[in-house]
């Protein structure tokens, strides 16, 4: 075995051995060990993983957000994809018959979402088995991960979560607000929103992982084990949603004890589809839509009506200079203020700065100076 493949498989027995120990006063300070002992194997994984060469697929994004479809073998993705987007990439029956990543553009509400069919997750995954590692390379570009799970064998689900995990992919998951700062000298300093004792243990993982100088500053309080995670880990946090697929194929009782499992193995909404008759998908592409973190914004030209068949797609959080840079980089110093209707402001017609935020479905109306 590869020694990087022997450096993983030491570290998933050390996860399932913490997981598995239940915290008290008597197993604090073997816990403490345990998480010492997996910051230096992520640092030594780490640094070998920085040293193979070829581990991405050739994606280029596009549209206005990236949805990749990832899930096991005959989980039904390519159909799924199919279906979404209207493409016809190559399905069989039988297990692994997406040979590459085949991309599909979903049209939803004005927005374009580029979809990313993966080739099927394999157990080993994050071995490199079944080109594991490339597939996690396309997941981390990702802004949403549809997670995709046949609803028949459902208790699948657990082990895809717990590839994607092995893998460095942190599904709807928070991340840490930890910042490192490697040094040449002074030891470790710690500062911020976190205790002397967890300090203690960090400083010790840090030591233990080959880190001896670094200033670590801690925004916000977060524990222990995801700190060190997100320090010494080759971590990924996304967005996600489990879709169950092939819900055709089950009675509506055995249905709702498919969702109500899936609700207990994952952190994540759960939708389940049938990518053969169609159902569900509606409620789908809005969730995706949702999660991508997209709104809709209608403009709305000087004594005109506003185009409601072709809002402008910004992401969630954009302010009215973000959508004068959009539509015309070069003009934006020219702006003077925007008038806006809808769920940002108080009333219609608000006259509002560069700085405004804008909210989904709100009217905007720019109003620039005259300039030569």
């Amino acid at each position: 075995m590869p020694y990087k493949d022997a450096l993983e498989e030491k570290l998933k027995e050390l996860q399932e051995e913490y997981a598995n120990t239940k915290y008290n006063k008597a197993t604090d300070k073997h816990l403490g060990k345990l998480r010492e002992r997996m910051a230096k194997l992520r640092r030594e994984i780490a640094i070998k993983s920085k040293k193979r060469k070829g581990l991405g697929f050739g994606v280029k994004k596009a549209g206005d957000a990236t949805a990749v479809l990832v899930g096991f073998p005959k989980a039904g993705k390519s159909s799924l994809l199919n279906a979404l987007a209207g493409t016809e990439s190559k399905v069989a029956d039988y297990a692994f018959t997406t040979l590459d990543v085949i991309p599909g553009m979903l049209e939803y509400s004005g927005a374009k979402i580029q979809l990313l069919d993966l080739p099927g997750i394999i157990e080993g995954a994050h071995l490199g088995k079944g080109e594991g590692t490339k597939v996690a390379s396309v997941m981390r570009t990702a802004d949403i991960l549809l997670v995709v799970v046949d609803a028949t064998a459902v208790e699948q689900l657990k082990d895809l979560l717990g590839e994607l995990y092995l893998l460095g992919i942190r599904l709807n998951k928070e991340r840490p607000s930890v910042e490192m700062e490697k040094t040449s000298r002074g030891g470790i300093q710690i500062a911020g929103a976190i205790s002397q004792k967890d300090k203690d243990e960090l400083s010790k993982a840090l030591t233990s992982a080959g880190i001896y100088n670094a200033n670590v500053a801690v925004a916000k309080p977060a524990p222990i084990d995801e700190i060190l995670d997100f320090l010494l880990g080759n971590v990924t946090y996304v967005k996600a949603i489990v879709v169950l697929n092939k819900i055709d194929l089950l009675s509506k009782e055995d249905a709702e004890k498919a969702i109500g499992r899936a609700k207990q193995i994952a952190n994540a909404d759960v939708l389940a589809v049938s990518a053969t008759t169609g159902e569900n998908l509606n409620l789908l592409k809005e969730a995706v839509f949702k999660s991508a973190g997209l709104i809709r914004i209608y403009l709305k030209p000087k004594d005109s009506e506003p185009d409601l068949e072709k809002p402008l797609i910004v992401n969630a959080g954009s302010s009215i200079g973000d959508i004068a840079k959009k539509l015309n980089a070069k003009t934006v110093k020219y702006l003077k203020y925007a008038l806006v209707s809808g769920a940002s402001v108080r009333f219609p017609n608000q006259k509002v700065g560069k700085e405004h935020v804008v909210a989904d479905k709100d009217t905007v109306t720019l109003v620039y100076e005259k300039h030569v």
